[in-house]
């Protein structure tokens, strides 16, 4: 039996489920069940913080229990800084660098390494492909709240970068009375957001609930001749089977339409070697140009009860994205002065990823040597397949004067299709782990995980295989209580990362292997509502890929080769603090710096700031009952990389200065059930560079304000 199938078959099972406890509604008796800790809600909180997280080691710990830094953008700061997808929210966690990769794509990084490691409600989503099915611009009008563990998470999320991994939390359907919310909302360029959330009991005893979300959002930017409009519908249904099983059902599916998508960015240089300054709206695209894509995810979860100690879990996912394309390119970094002399390179694309998961997981505690134990083990199957193709594009017209270029481009006469890229990525897992507190002050966490990973493919023509068995994961940890809510720690974790970039041979590199150390102290105040964090950490790796100034043969358009960077080094410290202050201010804030280079001395990732300082805080004015007042400052140091001047031939910078950006907001309750809401981001219209890559740059958002009404009922 495949994923699928049994995938099926559970949604058959929990149908029948649901439709029997509709049937008996009127005879059961209201169910109670004990609070899940892993299955919080910030919806109905005011908070910056949670109490509790999984998403670091599978047992639910607060922040202070947990021997890594861990950030959460709760519900309440989502809706405080109006942040309407994931680029959004990473944007506003400290030590995150959000990038462009071209219009259609964003690039997330921490700790000077990309972010490769995804879940949702805990679950691994494989993302890979560069981005190309909107999986960067996922809405998070259906989630709860974002997580973020920085440094190695491979106990959890397996092979990946010492960076961070991100947990997005699903809204779930838990309230037990009639809820709706209707907002609208309109932004600087009429473009609209509207979106609608209604929950409530399927049946008398609330056994039975249900929960719809639909929103749209989108409308005009700022680069010339661009239109993004994305459109979302989650249903979700959650269900108390018996006073100790629960069961979730659940189906969401996006659609994103950017018409006027630029592919790349803008040229870096004049032929004559000098640097570009291009207006903030101009834009390579032509009138024909798009980038589309949609996702569609079923999930089904269920948890049962073993006693007041133990639980025992399953969940399936199956996730399937498209990408439809038609772009133009800017080949080559420069143009002349009079606007010719560069190369157009329209393409078309299609982009399939299909996705399976499941997860079997138990956790509990035991009582040994005077004090209770924490213990979770389980087991995760991911089937991740993607393929993509490409049309010939025939004779391709001349390139017009860019200096003018107002996207009037021939479309082309596309031809034969032909595959450019198929790849099926198979990992199957085993992990456990355990708190043990040695004493009341003292814990240690211990934990480890067994993979089997397997890649296979072929990329423009040229097939692959990719295999590696057995993969050990270590993690240790080991917390101190200075004080009740005062705590010191160390953790150690193995990294162990296979690779999908190539050589100029188009031949994949060897896994990346390396090791990370964190020291770190935390605190919690005001009864837990306010965190406060810092540490220090360390990592070494091995064969880092690292981009070179080729480019693969034979690949179009032409793709970036990379060589492996032996003994590289990395080594940072953060701060953060996030939570509540009294009754009426809300705060998160942090600075984190990392610096790296490689055997040779050479620095590394140097398009990922070095340096960031993120601050936002919120307060309700006690003078003017119903009132909301809040700003915040994003600030990060200079990134750069290499081209070459094309009149001499020399290596040379170009990247973007230090800068700030500030961004404003106010809310004000108009009545029990309306509010309305103000936004400002970029409050000084600052200019700055937010892509660098491919000897192209594009640019960050100018000033936008937007307004918003909120009713609920």
């Amino acid at each position: 039996m495949n994923l699928q199938t049994a995938i099926r078959l559970a949604l058959c099972g929990a149908a029948t489920a649901a439709s029997a406890l509709a049937a008996d509604s009127t005879t059961l008796a209201p169910v109670t069940i004990s609070a899940d800790k892993s299955r919080i809600s910030s919806e109905e909180t005011r908070d910056y913080t949670v109490p509790t997280m999984a998403s670091a080691t599978g047992m639910a710990l607060s922040a202070q229990e947990t021997p890594q830094t861990v950030s959460v953008i709760t519900q309440q700061q989502l809706r405080d800084q109006n942040i309407r997808d994931l680029a959004g929210a990473l944007n506003s966690t400290p030590g995150i660098s959000v990038s462009k990769v071209d219009r259609g794509r964003n690039a997330f990084s921490a700790r000077g390494f990309a972010i490769d490691k995804y879940q949702i409600d805990g679950m691994n989503v494989n993302w890979a492909g560069a981005w190309v099915a909107g999986e960067s611009v996922i809405d998070t009008s259906l989630y709860d709240r974002v997580e973020i563990v920085r440094g190695a998470t491979g106990l959890m999320t397996g092979a990946g970068n010492p960076s961070a991994s991100v947990n997005l939390v699903r809204k779930h359907a838990d309230s037990h009375e009639r809820k709706t919310a209707l907002e609208a909302g309109v932004g600087r360029y009429g473009d609209l957001k509207l979106n609608a959330d209604h929950s409530q009991p399927l049946t008398a005893s609330g056994n039975l609930r249900g929960r719809l979300i639909a929103n749209h959002q989108g409308g005009k930017t700022f680069v010339d001749r661009e239109k993004d409009k994305s459109s979302t519908l989650y249903g979700v249904l959650d269900a108390d089977i018996t006073p100790t099983t629960s069961a979730s059902l659940g189906i969401s599916h996006q659609r994103n339409d950017k018409d006027g998508a630029m592919w790349g960015g803008l040229p870096v240089t004049y032929t004559d070697g000098s640097f570009t300054n291009w207006k903030r709206g101009k834009s390579d695209s032509t009138n024909w140009s798009y980038w589309d894509s949609r996702t569609t995810n079923l999930f089904i979860e269920g948890k049962q009860a073993l006693n007041d100690n133990w639980n025992v879990s399953l969940k399936a996912d199956h996730r399937n994205a498209t990408g439809d394309s038609e772009l133009f390119y800017f080949s080559g970094g420069s143009v002349n002065r009079n606007g010719l002399d560069w190369t157009p390179w329209p393409g078309k694309f299609h982009t399939d990823a299909k996705q399976n998961t499941i997860q079997l997981q138990t956790d509990g505690k035991i009582q040994a040597w005077g004090q209770e134990h924490d213990l979770i083990a389980g087991i995760q199957y991911n089937r991740h397949h993607r393929s993509s193709y490409s049309w010939d594009k025939g004779d391709i017209a001349p390139a017009s004067d860019f200096n003018t270029w107002n996207g009037n481009y021939p479309r082309p006469n596309w031809g034969a299709r032909s595959l450019s890229h198929d790849q099926t990525d198979t990992e199957t897992a085993l992990y456990a782990a355990t708190r043990l507190r040695i004493t009341d002050q003292l814990s240690t966490i211990i934990g480890t995980r067994v993979s089997n990973w397997k890649s296979t493919g072929e990329s423009y023509t040229k097939p692959f295989t990719q295999k590696n068995s057995a993969i050990w994961t270590p993690y240790a940890g080991i917390t101190y209580d200075i004080t009740p809510n005062q705590t010191v720690y160390a953790s150690y974790a193995d990294i162990y990362k296979p690779q999908t970039e190539r050589d100029r041979n188009n031949n994949l590199l060897d896994p990346i292997r390396g090791s990370t150390y964190e020291l770190g102290w935390k605190a919690n105040w005001l009864d837990g509502r306010l965190n406060t964090q810092a540490s220090a950490y360390r990592t070494r790796q091995d064969n880092l890929a690292q981009s070179s100034s080729e480019t693969i043969a034979g690949t179009n358009p032409p793709a970036t080769a990379y060589y492996a960077a032996k003994g590289a080094k990395v080594s940072g410290f953060e701060l953060e603090t996030s939570g509540n202050i009294g009754e009426n201010l809300r705060l998160g804030a942090g600075y984190t710096q990392w610096s790296g280079k490689d055997a040779k001395g050479k620095k590394l990732n140097t398009t990922h700031p070095r340096r960031q300082l993120k601050l936002f805080a919120a307060y309700d004015v006690p003078a003017v009952s119903g009132l909301t007042v809040g700003g915040g400052v994003a600030w990060q140091s200079r990134t750069w990389t290499e081209t070459k001047n094309p009149a001499t031939g020399a290596n040379m910078d170009y990247g973007q200065n230090s800068y700030a950006v500030v961004n404003l907001m106010s809310r004000y309750q108009i009545n029990e059930h309306l509010s309305a809401q103000i936004n400002i981001d970029n409050l000084f219209d600052k200019k700055y560079r937010n892509q660098l890559s491919f000897n192209q740059y594009g640019y960050g958002d100018p000033r936008y304000i937007s307004a918003s009404f909120k009713y609920e009922f």
